[in-house]
């Protein structure tokens, strides 16, 4: 045994000071000077540690009156603690503390990691700001280089580069990898996403909600933009002012100012254009690349989609490059590109038409299909399905399904709808002012022109009058089964009924004959025209008649009166100083 001692003496060398100092090595170095007990493993082939005492928590808390220093490892929460004075505390942290792995036994409103003076509070990666806590300016920031130097108070920044550059400006709210990276000077801005006012310097004023919105725009002071890519602007710094926009995409390529967008895609292509407003899926979208639209006003999706200005659209419908057009209903002017200062009131109404101006059309499929030239001007239809001829102005139909069939040509009602009984409470009045006639002539046929018509009675083909101008043929395309019945059945109405009148190739053969320029009878100027008869007119011609044989009978009774005085003459006895 004491042999065994002796080599274990030998074998780890103990070197005692006058200072008492213990050293305990493998090789009898002296312990360091500053070190009462230095444990050195420098010689040792397999390194040793120090094992300090082991315990659970009960045993560590149960050791009577610990010094304060006493150090041991606990089992229980894989800690080493010591104790204070007072209580054990974990070797690292105070109450609690904190690990960089795991943490158990936290209190609420005890424990924390921070500081305990009013300096700020800094995070770090790769030696660059990625957290801070201001001490008394406000400012909170945490993402890699957010917020890096500011200068102002109450700025918010969360994500990587978060008002990065950000110097004097003041009051910002960022949040999102990029928010307002490039911001200044700008105050009281809000950015909330990916990129979001990622290249606003010095503007002040902004909302913007959605990756990538206004993302493209060195000033947008008084801009709000929310929704994806709402207002991103064209790049490079692109320029806008008092902008409104909700919705993913919408105003995504807009530098103008003083517009209103809502809904995805609203004003989607318009760039430069001014104090527009659209309010619906698409709603004035246009079509790339469109660079202006200035004060339109859309509401509805799809309204309102053609690069034009000045238009006003309700409903959807595409109202193309023309100027200062208002629609309103499904589908109003959906052909239109260059029409200008149309007015289309209801679904479909002026469908088709491309080119036309001055038009003004009220009601469903009013002159939906006018077109095939593509271009009436100076239009008018009031009534469901009214219809005009194809490349003909200054039409006017008025009344469901009425038609007008050629240039300057104006109907009201049809076969069906209207049975000769058009009219009011007065009389129909046309302009007679001899300040306004010129080379009048008293040129007017009476008695041969009056005893050469041939007064008839008749029925109308109302089939072979819609036929001839396409009401059925429309009907059966768009009508409903209710529609059409009903149509059905005022034809059978109106063909049933007699009418008196003329034929109007009849009166125009005459009058044709008698060399006479009678303004009773049409003539088709259309092929899709026809022949009418304006009935006022005869009155003319008829009161030449009755003149005519006023005089006719003047004659006559001047005639009568010379035969009666010979004849009295003659027949009379002569008196006794009258006898020879």
């Amino acid at each position: 045994m004491k042999r065994a001692l002796i080599l274990l003496l030998l074998a780890v060398a103990v070197h005692m000071n006058i200072a008492a100092q213990v050293g305990i090595s493998a090789n009898g170095a002296a312990p360091d000077p500053s070190a009462m007990l230095d444990l050195n493993v420098a010689s040792l082939i397999f390194k040793k540690g120090l094992l300090v005492p082991r315990m659970t928590a009960a045993e560590r808390i149960a050791l009577p009156a610990p010094a304060q220093g006493a150090m041991v490892y606990e089992t229980s929460t894989d800690l080493f603690w010591h104790y204070n004075g007072t209580v054990w505390v974990p070797l690292f942290g105070t109450a609690v503390g904190w690990r960089t792995i795991t943490n158990a036994g936290i209190t609420a409103g005890t424990h924390f990691v921070g500081t305990l003076d009013a300096v700020p509070l800094e995070f770090r990666r790769n030696n660059q700001r990625s957290g801070f806590l201001s001490a008394g300016s406000a400012n909170t920031a945490w993402g890699y280089r957010a917020l890096l130097a500011p200068t102002a108070t109450s700025n918010v920044a969360f994500g990587v580069d978060a008002l990065s550059a950000n110097t004097s400006g003041a009051s910002n709210t960022a949040v999102g990898a990029g928010a307002m990276q490039a911001n200044l000077t700008g105050s009281n801005n809000v950015a909330i996403g990916q990129r979001a006012l990622l290249l606003t310097t010095t503007s002040s004023g902004i909302v913007a909600v959605g990756s990538s919105t206004i993302s493209n725009a060195s000033n947008a002071s008084g801009c709000t933009a929310i929704g994806s890519a709402a207002l991103q602007g064209v790049a490079p710094l692109a320029m806008m002012t008092n902008c409104t926009a909700v919705g993913s995409q919408c105003m995504i390529d807009n530098t103008g100012a003083n517009n209103t967008g809502c809904g995805y895609g609203a004003l989607r292509y318009n760039q430069s254009g001014q104090e527009n407003t659209a309010i619906g899926t698409s709603a004035l979208t246009g079509s790339a690349p469109n660079t202006t639209m200035n004060r339109c006003t859309a509401f509805f999706a799809h309204s309102g989609c053609g690069p034009s200005s000045d238009v006003t659209a309700f409903g959807v419908g595409y109202p193309g490059t023309g100027t200062a057009n208002t629609y309103m209903g499904r589908m109003a002017t959906f052909s239109n590109t260059n029409g200008q200062l149309n007015t289309a009131i209801g679904a479909e109404a002026l469908l088709q038409n491309q080119t036309g101006d001055q038009n003004a059309m009220l009601g469903y499929a009013a002159f939906d299909y006018t077109l095939v030239s593509n271009s009436i001007n100076q239009c008018t239809g009031i009534g469901t399905a009214t219809l005009g001829a194809p490349s003909a102005n200054n039409q006017t139909a008025v009344g469901y399904n009425a038609v007008a069939t050629a240039a300057n040509v104006i109907r009201i009602g049809n076969l069906t709808n209207n049975n000769g009984l058009t009219g009011g409470y007065g009389a129909w009045q046309n302009l007679s002012d001899a300040r306004f006639k010129r080379d009048v002539r008293a040129d007017v046929p009476g008695l041969p022109f009056i005893m050469g018509l041939r007064p008839v009675t008749y029925r109308y083909d109302v089939r072979a009058y819609d036929a001839f101008t396409g009401q059925m043929e429309r009907l059966l395309k768009r009508g409903n089964a209710e529609e059409i019945a009903a149509k059905d059945q005022a034809v059978k109405a109106a063909e049933a009924k007699r009418h008196t009148g003329f034929i109007a190739q009849e009166v125009d053969s005459l009058a044709q004959a008698l060399g006479f320029e009678f303004s009773g009878v049409h003539r088709p100027t259309e092929s899709t025209d026809h022949y009418t008869i304006g009935y006022e007119q005869f009155v003319v011609p008829l009161v030449k008649a009755v003149q005519e044989q006023q005089l006719q009978l003047e004659e006559v009774r001047a005639e009568q009166r010379a035969i009666l005085a010979k004849l009295e003459r003659l027949t009379s006895v002569p008196t006794a100083a009258e006898q020879p």
